[in-house]
């Protein structure tokens, strides 16, 4: 009996067996909930996508179909892997037409918004990029402009050529990111360049004289130079950027250990002035043994021969990390805010080089010098109400 009622359960005939619970559906339909975010959010999503990807992405949905038209800012890349990739990616002539025929198509509709902010990365050693790359700024015609421009290393002479840059009417901020020495700055003409009020230039470049001296931008009130390599002095002055309000100077190296080359800051409207550098020395108890990789275009210490300032208007000057053989102030306005602040330790050095030290020393005589060319701006003219922070750093 009891074999049988066993065989009988494997057969699933015995007549007490519970019947089966109904299958359940294997998949659920889920309910769309991001598409019924309101069209300013789905527009900033769309907004973190290079342009290509957002309208495909608009394609997909009838709720997103029209929105890649609303972006208010456009990002084009071309053969350039990313924003920080250093590597580089294949040339497309036909991927950058599509760019084209879909920029156009958005900009002949009539119910397109326009475009705020416009950035384009590409490569200068491809001639169709860059040709392409002028149609775009041109037909976009936005506010603001920034191009990431690559090109292959190992250039002969490490050098991509002379280039222009047409600025459209509407730009009012420019802002240039090289990523390798090899790209030059490029001359600014066009209609923006009497209108143009923020520049900034951001990257692994060369800056010469030749590129200020070239350049008049009227009613350009705030310039950054980010990053940048002197091969020789350089002169900021009103002549170029009579209206200059702001000015930042930040990790611009020399180009050698023996490169003499200072900075001039001649701007009679200027009004805030920020010279910074990332802090170079380590802590006197590192390894004397450190020494760092040579490179051809930036100093292993930076050192400035002189830095001069004559800016009546003078209100804010901050200068951090940043050493000189003189600094010389000819004129400020009444200062409202002075911050200096300098670091000793171990200097950087190549493998060849004996391991030297910037002392505290050496870290007040600057200061005192940066602070006795300030006085004649700074109220009350005394010094017992300015506090001396020493920071330890082994």
């Amino acid at each position: 009996m009891a074999g049988k009622k066993r065989h009988d359960r494997r057969k699933g005939n015995v007549s007490n067996s519970k019947p089966l619970p109904p299958p359940k559906k294997a998949v659920e339909k889920r309910e769309d909930v991001i598409s019924k975010l309101p069209d300013d959010i789905l527009v900033h999503i769309l907004t973190m996508c290079p342009y290509s990807d957002a309208v495909r992405t608009a394609a997909v949905s009838r709720r997103w179909q029209h929105l890649h038209t609303q972006l208010p800012g456009v990002l084009l890349s071309m053969s350039v892997l990313g924003l920080l990739n250093s590597s580089l990616g294949e040339p497309s002539e036909q991927r950058v037409q599509s760019m084209e025929r879909t920029l156009r198509r958005r900009l002949h509709d009539g119910n397109h918004h326009t475009i705020e902010l416009l950035r384009i990365l590409y490569r200068k050693d491809v001639p169709f990029e860059c040709k392409y790359v002028t149609k775009f700024i041109a037909l976009a015609n936005a506010p603001r402009l920034e191009l990431h421009v690559q090109c292959a290393k190992g250039l002969l002479d490490e050098d991509a050529g002379e280039w222009s840059l047409e600025l459209p009417p509407a730009t009012t901020q420019l802002k240039l990111r090289p990523y390798w020495y090899a790209v030059r700055p490029p001359r600014l003409h066009g209609p923006a360049v009497n209108s143009l009020r923020q520049l900034i230039l951001n990257g692994m470049v060369v800056l010469r004289q030749e590129f200020l001296d070239n350049v008049f931008l009227p009613s350009l009130e705030e310039l950054h130079i980010v990053k940048c390599t002197l091969p020789a002095s350089i002169e900021i002055t009103s002549g170029g950027m009579p209206r200059l309000k702001r000015l930042r100077v930040s990790n611009v190296a020399v180009m050698s250990d023996t490169t003499k080359a200072g900075i001039a800051v001649l701007a009679d409207e200027l009004t805030t002035l920020h010279v910074t550098c990332s802090c170079q020395t380590e802590p006197m108890s590192s390894d004397p043994g450190w020494f760092i990789s040579p490179s051809r275009f930036r100093a292993v210490f930076t050192r400035y021969s002189c830095f001069r300032l004559r800016a009546p208007k003078l209100r804010v000057f901050d200068w951090h990390c940043c050493y000189a053989d003189e600094v010389r102030v000819d004129s400020v306005g009444c200062l409202s805010d002075v911050a200096v602040q300098l670091a000793a330790g171990r200097l950087p050095r190549l493998g060849h080089q004996e391991s030297t030290c910037l002392t505290m020393e050496d870290c007040d005589k600057q200061m005192k010098g940066i602070l006795r060319e300030l006085m004649p701006g700074l109220r009350p003219r005394k010094w017992n109400y300015i506090e001396r922070k020493c920071v330890k750093r082994d």
